[in-house]
Protein backbone atom coordinates (compact mmCIF):
# COMPACT_ATOMS: atom_id res chain seq x y z
CA UNK A 1 0.00 0.00 0.00
CA UNK A 2 2.87 2.39 0.77
CA UNK A 3 4.32 1.76 -2.69
CA UNK A 4 0.98 2.59 -4.30
CA UNK A 5 0.55 5.79 -2.29
CA UNK A 6 4.10 6.92 -3.09
CA UNK A 7 3.67 6.38 -6.84
CA UNK A 8 0.21 7.94 -6.87
CA UNK A 9 1.46 10.99 -4.97
CA UNK A 10 4.37 11.39 -7.39
CA UNK A 11 1.99 11.21 -10.36
CA UNK A 12 -0.34 13.86 -8.91
CA UNK A 13 2.57 16.19 -8.19
CA UNK A 14 4.18 15.72 -11.60
CA UNK A 15 1.00 15.89 -13.69
CA UNK A 16 -1.01 18.58 -11.89
CA UNK A 17 1.35 20.71 -9.81
CA UNK A 18 4.79 20.57 -11.40
CA UNK A 19 3.68 20.84 -15.04
CA UNK A 20 3.14 24.45 -16.20
CA UNK A 21 0.45 25.22 -18.76
CA UNK A 22 3.16 26.25 -21.21
CA UNK A 23 4.52 22.70 -21.14
CA UNK A 24 1.06 21.27 -21.82
CA UNK A 25 0.57 23.59 -24.81
CA UNK A 26 4.04 22.83 -26.17
CA UNK A 27 3.45 19.07 -25.90
CA UNK A 28 0.10 19.40 -27.65
CA UNK A 29 1.57 21.38 -30.54
CA UNK A 30 4.94 19.64 -31.00
CA UNK A 31 4.42 16.25 -29.38
CA UNK A 32 7.55 14.24 -28.71
CA UNK A 33 9.69 16.86 -30.46
CA UNK A 34 9.10 19.46 -27.75
CA UNK A 35 11.60 19.99 -24.96
CA UNK A 36 8.85 20.39 -22.31
CA UNK A 37 7.78 16.81 -23.08
CA UNK A 38 11.17 15.56 -21.87
CA UNK A 39 11.17 18.04 -19.00
CA UNK A 40 7.89 16.54 -17.86
CA UNK A 41 9.21 12.98 -18.11
CA UNK A 42 12.21 14.05 -16.04
CA UNK A 43 9.93 15.56 -13.40
CA UNK A 44 7.91 12.32 -13.26
CA UNK A 45 11.08 10.28 -12.77
CA UNK A 46 12.51 12.66 -10.17
CA UNK A 47 9.32 13.01 -8.11
CA UNK A 48 8.80 9.24 -8.17
CA UNK A 49 12.39 8.59 -7.11
CA UNK A 50 12.20 11.12 -4.28
CA UNK A 51 8.89 9.88 -2.85
CA UNK A 52 9.99 6.24 -3.07
CA UNK A 53 13.18 7.22 -1.30
CA UNK A 54 11.41 9.19 1.43
CA UNK A 55 8.61 6.68 2.10
CA UNK A 56 10.43 3.41 1.42
CA UNK A 57 14.10 4.32 1.75
CA UNK A 58 14.55 3.07 -1.80
CA UNK A 59 17.38 5.47 -2.70
CA UNK A 60 19.69 2.88 -4.24
CA UNK A 61 17.29 1.66 -6.95
CA UNK A 62 16.19 4.30 -9.49
CA UNK A 63 14.85 1.71 -11.96
CA UNK A 64 11.18 1.85 -10.79
CA UNK A 65 11.16 5.63 -11.23
CA UNK A 66 12.75 5.37 -14.69
CA UNK A 67 10.36 2.60 -15.74
CA UNK A 68 7.29 4.54 -14.64
CA UNK A 69 8.55 7.73 -16.30
CA UNK A 70 9.07 5.91 -19.63
CA UNK A 71 5.58 4.38 -19.44
CA UNK A 72 4.20 7.82 -18.53
CA UNK A 73 5.83 9.31 -21.62
CA UNK A 74 4.43 6.59 -23.91
CA UNK A 75 0.91 7.16 -22.55
CA UNK A 76 1.28 10.92 -23.04
CA UNK A 77 2.43 10.41 -26.64
CA UNK A 78 -0.62 8.25 -27.36
CA UNK A 79 -2.92 10.92 -25.92
CA UNK A 80 -1.17 13.69 -27.87
CA UNK A 81 -1.48 11.72 -31.12
CA UNK A 82 -5.21 11.05 -30.87
CA UNK A 83 -6.42 13.98 -28.77
CA UNK A 84 -5.66 17.02 -30.89
CA UNK A 85 -6.18 20.61 -29.80
CA UNK A 86 -9.62 20.64 -31.44
CA UNK A 87 -10.66 17.35 -29.83
CA UNK A 88 -9.39 18.12 -26.33
CA UNK A 89 -12.14 16.63 -24.17
CA UNK A 90 -12.96 14.81 -20.95
CA UNK A 91 -12.94 11.34 -22.52
CA UNK A 92 -9.29 11.50 -23.53
CA UNK A 93 -8.36 13.03 -20.18
CA UNK A 94 -10.08 10.20 -18.30
CA UNK A 95 -8.55 7.57 -20.59
CA UNK A 96 -5.11 9.11 -20.10
CA UNK A 97 -5.44 9.14 -16.32
CA UNK A 98 -6.85 5.60 -16.27
CA UNK A 99 -3.80 4.30 -18.17
CA UNK A 100 -1.49 6.18 -15.80
CA UNK A 101 -3.31 4.65 -12.83
CA UNK A 102 -2.97 1.14 -14.29
CA UNK A 103 0.76 1.66 -14.80
CA UNK A 104 1.08 2.89 -11.21
CA UNK A 105 -0.80 -0.13 -9.84
CA UNK A 106 1.35 -2.46 -11.96
CA UNK A 107 4.60 -0.84 -10.80
CA UNK A 108 3.43 -0.85 -7.18
CA UNK A 109 2.66 -4.55 -7.50
CA UNK A 110 6.15 -5.25 -8.81
CA UNK A 111 7.73 -3.23 -6.00
CA UNK A 112 5.73 -4.93 -3.26
CA UNK A 113 6.04 -8.40 -4.78
CA UNK A 114 2.32 -8.97 -4.27
CA UNK A 115 1.11 -8.68 -7.85
CA UNK A 116 -0.17 -12.27 -8.10
CA UNK A 117 -1.84 -12.06 -4.71
CA UNK A 118 -3.47 -8.73 -5.58
CA UNK A 119 -4.86 -10.07 -8.86
CA UNK A 120 -6.19 -13.15 -7.10
CA UNK A 121 -7.85 -11.03 -4.41
CA UNK A 122 -9.43 -8.79 -7.05
CA UNK A 123 -10.82 -11.76 -8.98
CA UNK A 124 -12.21 -13.32 -5.79
CA UNK A 125 -13.72 -9.98 -4.84
CA UNK A 126 -15.62 -9.68 -8.12
CA UNK A 127 -16.81 -13.28 -8.02
CA UNK A 128 -18.97 -12.45 -5.02
CA UNK A 129 -22.61 -11.64 -5.91
CA UNK A 130 -22.73 -8.46 -3.83
CA UNK A 131 -19.92 -6.80 -5.75
CA UNK A 132 -21.25 -7.94 -9.11
CA UNK A 133 -24.63 -6.49 -8.12
CA UNK A 134 -22.97 -3.25 -7.03
CA UNK A 135 -21.16 -2.92 -10.37
CA UNK A 136 -24.31 -3.72 -12.34
CA UNK A 137 -26.36 -1.26 -10.28
CA UNK A 138 -23.91 1.60 -10.84
CA UNK A 139 -23.71 0.94 -14.59
CA UNK A 140 -27.49 0.68 -14.93
CA UNK A 141 -28.02 3.93 -13.02
CA UNK A 142 -25.98 5.87 -15.58
CA UNK A 143 -26.61 5.56 -19.34
CA UNK A 144 -29.45 2.97 -19.44
CA UNK A 145 -31.69 5.03 -17.16
CA UNK A 146 -30.85 8.16 -19.18
CA UNK A 147 -32.20 6.45 -22.31
CA UNK A 148 -35.27 5.16 -20.44
CA UNK A 149 -36.16 8.59 -19.03
CA UNK A 150 -35.49 10.15 -22.45
CA UNK A 151 -37.96 7.75 -24.11
CA UNK A 152 -40.70 8.41 -21.55
CA UNK A 153 -40.31 12.19 -21.67
CA UNK A 154 -40.05 12.45 -25.47
CA UNK A 155 -43.71 13.52 -25.96
CA UNK A 156 -43.26 16.45 -23.58
CA UNK A 157 -40.05 17.54 -25.31
CA UNK A 158 -41.98 17.57 -28.58
CA UNK A 159 -44.71 19.67 -26.94
CA UNK A 160 -42.15 22.21 -25.73
CA UNK A 161 -40.54 22.35 -29.16
CA UNK A 162 -43.93 22.99 -30.76
CA UNK A 163 -44.66 25.78 -28.27
CA UNK A 164 -41.36 27.63 -28.85
CA UNK A 165 -39.64 26.19 -31.96
CA UNK A 166 -35.84 26.14 -32.20
CA UNK A 167 -35.29 27.56 -28.71
CA UNK A 168 -31.78 26.56 -27.70
CA UNK A 169 -31.83 27.34 -23.98
CA UNK A 170 -29.87 24.34 -22.67
CA UNK A 171 -26.22 23.38 -22.69
CA UNK A 172 -25.43 20.42 -24.96
CA UNK A 173 -25.87 17.12 -23.09
CA UNK A 174 -25.97 18.99 -19.75
CA UNK A 175 -29.27 17.43 -18.70
CA UNK A 176 -27.95 13.94 -19.36
CA UNK A 177 -24.83 14.50 -17.27
CA UNK A 178 -26.81 16.14 -14.48
CA UNK A 179 -29.18 13.18 -14.42
CA UNK A 180 -26.37 10.60 -14.30
CA UNK A 181 -24.62 12.47 -11.50
CA UNK A 182 -27.86 12.75 -9.51
CA UNK A 183 -28.64 9.06 -9.90
CA UNK A 184 -25.16 8.02 -8.89
CA UNK A 185 -25.38 10.16 -5.76
CA UNK A 186 -28.85 8.82 -4.92
CA UNK A 187 -27.67 5.24 -5.52
CA UNK A 188 -24.84 5.79 -3.01
CA UNK A 189 -27.09 7.60 -0.51
CA UNK A 190 -29.60 4.74 -0.49
CA UNK A 191 -26.86 2.12 -0.10
CA UNK A 192 -25.45 3.90 2.95
CA UNK A 193 -28.89 4.72 4.34
CA UNK A 194 -28.72 8.52 3.94
CA UNK A 195 -32.23 9.10 2.61
CA UNK A 196 -32.34 12.65 3.96
CA UNK A 197 -29.57 13.63 1.52
CA UNK A 198 -31.94 12.87 -1.36
CA UNK A 199 -34.22 15.63 -0.09
CA UNK A 200 -31.28 18.00 -0.22
CA UNK A 201 -30.75 17.15 -3.90
CA UNK A 202 -34.40 17.77 -4.70
CA UNK A 203 -34.33 21.13 -2.90
CA UNK A 204 -31.11 22.15 -4.67
CA UNK A 205 -32.54 21.31 -8.09
CA UNK A 206 -35.77 23.20 -7.42
CA UNK A 207 -33.73 26.37 -6.90
CA UNK A 208 -32.48 26.14 -10.48
CA UNK A 209 -36.02 26.65 -11.81
CA UNK A 210 -36.93 29.42 -9.36
CA UNK A 211 -35.60 32.30 -11.46
CA UNK A 212 -37.10 31.20 -14.78
CA UNK A 213 -39.24 34.06 -16.06
CA UNK A 214 -41.30 34.69 -19.16
CA UNK A 215 -40.19 37.18 -21.80
CA UNK A 216 -41.23 38.46 -25.23
CA UNK A 217 -39.85 35.33 -26.91
CA UNK A 218 -40.62 32.83 -24.13
CA UNK A 219 -44.27 32.72 -23.01
CA UNK A 220 -45.26 31.91 -19.44
CA UNK A 221 -46.92 28.71 -20.67
CA UNK A 222 -43.53 27.47 -21.87
CA UNK A 223 -41.96 28.18 -18.46
CA UNK A 224 -44.73 26.29 -16.67
CA UNK A 225 -44.62 23.32 -19.01
CA UNK A 226 -40.84 23.11 -18.91
CA UNK A 227 -40.85 23.18 -15.10
CA UNK A 228 -43.32 20.30 -15.13
CA UNK A 229 -41.20 18.49 -17.72
CA UNK A 230 -38.08 18.84 -15.57
CA UNK A 231 -40.00 17.70 -12.48
CA UNK A 232 -41.40 14.61 -14.23
CA UNK A 233 -37.97 13.66 -15.61
CA UNK A 234 -36.35 14.22 -12.23
CA UNK A 235 -38.89 12.09 -10.35
CA UNK A 236 -38.59 9.29 -12.93
CA UNK A 237 -34.80 9.44 -12.67
CA UNK A 238 -34.81 9.44 -8.86
CA UNK A 239 -37.34 6.60 -8.67
CA UNK A 240 -35.23 4.39 -10.93
CA UNK A 241 -32.07 5.13 -8.92
CA UNK A 242 -33.79 4.37 -5.61
CA UNK A 243 -35.27 1.10 -6.89
CA UNK A 244 -31.90 0.01 -8.31
CA UNK A 245 -30.19 0.75 -5.00
CA UNK A 246 -32.84 -1.13 -2.99
CA UNK A 247 -32.52 -4.16 -5.28
CA UNK A 248 -28.73 -3.99 -4.99
CA UNK A 249 -28.96 -3.88 -1.18
CA UNK A 250 -30.75 -7.24 -1.16
CA UNK A 251 -27.56 -8.88 -2.44
CA UNK A 252 -25.60 -7.43 0.50
CA UNK A 253 -27.77 -9.38 2.95
CA UNK A 254 -26.63 -12.73 1.55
Amino acid sequence: MTELLALLGAHILADFYLQPSSWVLAKREEGGRSKPFYYHIGVVALSTYILLGILLGNWSNPLPAILLAVIHGIIDLIKIKFDTKEKNNARWFLADQALHLLSIVFTAGLLSGHMTQALSTLLNWYQQPRYLALTAGILLSLNPISFLVGIFTKPWRAELEALVPHLDDNLAHAGRWIGMTERLLIFIFVLIGQFSAIGFLIAAKSLLRFNDKASETIPSAYITKKSEYVLVGTLMSYTCAILLALVTKTFFKN
